[in-house]
């Protein structure tokens, strides 16, 4: 390392080694960016993140700031989401800042060696401040990743309901809606608003309800799944239930549910078969 006056020339020189250097502490790991075989394009992403925040960090240093600035918040922040689009765990991320953290400061002192009145005798200030804007840049990042990685699991969830509950159109008036696996409250919640807005939109005037692959319910899911029933009525819609497992009955009498004015049928064929729907098995 060649001796320079000004620490932030210093480290615009320096940025690209240490870069490889940090870049050389990286391993085989197929589930993180970090890996060491990863491609040109994802080293190439690295180099320029990584760089960055030297950029910032030595700006703020040089200016003797003690607390992290807009630049570099946005830097965590943006870091953070994109670490959860690229499937990283929080606890790889935070690998890489303390190898990084190690590392650059290396260089500090390295630099603080050739130039001991560079910051007039306040060497133990700066030291301070760059273990206080790391901590900061650590706290934006992992506050951010937080943020991101909850809402991708709900956007996630979201499509998991989706999928899991589909109001699927077998005519212009006629649909099922197969509901499969366990269903718990914010489930039964999804399945209301979900149906309802699907029967609208779709003008759907009978929807039969298969229940035959859902093997349990408590009954605060059971009294959900029957506010359904009530609730598609209300907006015209004629519910007919096919497939009531024995458990799912039995919670339904001990909750004082009434199927009285629900059509009830022991199987999907014989509720479509009610409908005027009949499935061609020839084909």
């Amino acid at each position: 390392m060649e001796k320079t006056l000004n620490f932030t020339t210093y480290f615009q020189e320096n940025t690209e080694e240490i870069v490889a250097k940090w870049l050389g502490f990286r391993e085989k790991d197929e589930f993180s960016i970090f890996n060491s075989n990863a491609s040109t394009k994802v080293e190439k992403q690295l180099i320029e993140e990584s760089s960055l925040f030297i950029n910032y960090m030595t700006n703020l240093l040089e200016n003797n700031e003690n607390s992290i600035s807009k630049e570099l918040k946005d830097w965590s922040q943006l870091i953070a989401q994109k670490r959860v689009n690229d499937g990283t765990s929080i606890e790889k991320v935070l690998e890489q800042f303390k190898i990084f953290r190690h590392l650059y400061f290396q260089y500090m002192k390295e630099f603080f060696t050739q130039n001991p009145d560079y910051f007039h005798h306040n060497l133990f200030k700066v030291i301070e401040d760059y273990h206080l804007i790391f901590d900061d840049v650590i706290q934006t990042f992992v506050d951010s990743f937080k943020k991101h990685y909850e809402n991708r699991l709900i956007d996630q969830l979201g499509l998991i309901n989706e999928l899991s509950s589909p109001v699927i159109s077998l005519t212009d008036h006629i649909a099922i809606l197969p509901l499969i696996g366990d269903i718990d409250t914010s489930r039964a919640k999804y399945i209301m608003e979900h149906t309802l807005r699907e029967c609208s939109d779709m003008e759907i005037e009978h929807l039969v309800i298969d229940l035959s692959a859902v093997a349990v319910v408590d009954t605060m899911v059971a009294q959900k799944i029957f506010e359904l029933f009530n609730a598609l009525k209300i907006v015209g819609v004629n519910p007919i239930i096919t497939g009531i497992r024995p458990s799912i009955a039995q919670t339904a009498v001990q909750l004082g549910i009434e199927f009285n004015s629900v059509t009830i049928h022991s199987t999907l064929m014989n509720a479509l078969k009610s409908l005027g729907y009949s499935i061609d098995n020839t084909k």
